[in-house]
């Protein structure tokens, strides 16, 4: 329950970052931005608040240079935040609150029964949200086959089918004529419909009516909104979605008027704002998340108009900028989300050299294969020789013959034993003061060994194998303290170490 928590709120608060770091900046880029760029900042959230971090790090591990690792011992590919990417002073603080002090606080302060609380909380309001807006669909939809007839085949048809080919828009388009709307407007996701308001529409007007539903099916506006209408619904709790769920309908709007405009003189254009006059749309009680109408409202009209008359081709250097405060304000909330989710938030943790330098822990533990010394893969950034793919590796694999004993480097405490599909079957032993270590890859474990148990230092705890994903039979050594992975090699004595260890 704390993964799934954790995740939604790692995403949530991507988004928010998105969001507010867009709005920060919205007093200088609506001025110089075309609108389809603060349009496209506005898709970009909305990604933030749907996509799962993990799928998004995944994309991009093998390009970074900072390594983020689970606590939890696997050899899963790790997630990285390019610097150039990462303000300093805020994205710090950030982190650190996101990979120290929240999940520890989630940890010792929220019991099963409190998180289990939360989720319900979670689930009931999602679940109320998306009835809510279910049921103002399926009004909707009523109201739209009740008042709605087909528009014959004549020459509002043959206009249509023109502009489509025109505009290059593809696949069936209905046309209906409803006597309740005061404004057209596009409806359907799979089955687009135009509708048309059932008073008289002159020749020019009905062109202008037509182009600009039909730029709006090839944006898919439709589906940015439903798109954006899920994300309020996962996230319901929180303002910046519901912000971005207005601010995308508005700038899809724009970016409309946008590219319409660029291709029409002036007279064209100032023929086009009285269109938009002349079909204010009047709505009420329709929610506009299921349709997109010639014009929403009165609030907006005067900026839509100025803008709209006053495109203009945008400048190279516009653009380079715009493209830049797009990487800027992505990378910033990749960079939270990285920081922030793993496989699990509650369990990220960074490499640690002073730890590892601090730990007073050298020459303190035995080399856990006997005969044994040579390191086929060493701790840091590798290629995974089966994913080929570059990997960071949290331990140290150490090959010997299968069935090899393998013992335990010091005294402790068996916390964990057990089996996954990466590790195989493997053994974490505590040996206090936030020490672990971590043996995977086992054939079998020592007979008899359970959970608690307590082992000395040189004791069988399993057998060499390559029971998860291997090329062959090794162990994999990992050794964590105060809950950050350091590199093994480094507190054995050097004569343990075979020089010829495959080290980056």
């Amino acid at each position: 329950m704390n993964n799934l928590f954790s995740n939604l709120l790692a995403m949530s608060i991507a988004g928010s970052v998105v969001v507010g770091l867009m709005l920060l900046l919205r007093p200088v880029t609506a001025k110089i931005f075309p609108a389809k760029w603060q349009y496209g900042i506005g898709k970009m959230a909305i990604a933030f608040f749907l996509l799962p971090v993990s799928l998004i790090v995944q994309k991009v591990s093998f390009i970074l240079p900072q390594t983020i690792t689970p606590s939890h011992p696997s050899k899963t590919p790790p997630m990285a935040i390019p610097e150039t990417l990462r303000p300093n002073g805020f994205m710090d603080t950030v982190n650190t609150l996101m990979e120290k002090h929240l999940p520890a606080a989630m940890e010792k302060h929220l019991s099963l029964e409190v998180m289990g609380a939360v989720l319900l909380i979670w689930f009931v309001g999602a679940m109320v949200f998306a009835g809510w807006h279910f049921y103002c669909f399926r009004r909707f939809s009523k109201q739209l086959l009740e008042n709605s007839i087909s528009i014959p085949e004549d020459t509002t048809a043959a206009l249509l089918s023109s502009l489509k080919a025109a505009l290059g828009v593809h696949g069936d388009v209905k046309l209906m004529r409803n006597h309740k709307i005061t404004s057209p407007m596009l409806v359907g996701l799979r089955r687009p419909m135009i509708l048309l308001p059932a008073s008289n529409i002159s020749e020019m007007d009905l062109k202008l009516v037509l182009t600009h539903e039909l730029m709006h099916l090839k944006q898919k506006d439709l589906w940015v909104k439903v798109l954006a209408l899920i994300g309020g619904m996962l996230h319901w709790f929180n303002p910046f979605v519901h912000i971005l769920r207005k601010d995308v309908s508005i700038w899809g709007e724009l970016s409309c008027d946008e590219a319409l405009a660029s291709e029409m003189s002036h007279e064209e254009r100032t023929h086009y704002g009285k269109a938009i006059l002349n079909t204010l749309d009047n709505h009420s009680g329709m929610n506009t998340a299921f349709y997109s109408p010639l014009c929403e409202s009165k609030k907006h009209i005067k900026r839509r108009l100025i803008r709209m008359l006053n495109v203009k081709k945008t400048k190279k250097s516009i653009t380079v900028l715009a493209v830049a405060a797009i990487l800027a304000i992505g990378g910033t909330g990749l960079a939270l989300a990285a920081s922030s989710t793993g496989n699990d938030i509650d369990n990220v943790i960074n490499v640690s050299v002073d730890k590892q330098n601090d730990s007073n822990i050298d020459g303190k533990y035995m080399w856990p294969v006997t005969e044994y010394n040579h390191i086929s893969a060493a701790y840091g950034s590798s290629m995974h020789p089966i994913k080929k793919e570059m990997v960071f590796h949290n331990g140290i694999d150490i090959p010997a013959p299968e069935d090899t004993p393998v013992l335990a480097a010091d005294k402790g405490t068996v916390v964990e034993i057990g089996y996954n599909e990466t590790d195989g079957n493997y053994v974490i032993l505590n040996h206090g003061d936030d020490i672990q270590t971590f043996y995977s890859q086992l054939f079998g474990f020592a007979e008899g060994l359970a959970e608690e148990d307590t082992v000395q230092q040189g004791d069988v705890i399993g057998y060499i194998g390559k029971t998860g994903e291997a090329t062959g039979n090794h162990l994999h050594f990992s050794l964590i303290i105060d809950g950050e992975y350091v590199d093994p090699a480094s507190v054995f004595p050097s004569e343990d170490l075979e020089d010829s260890c495959n080290k980056d």
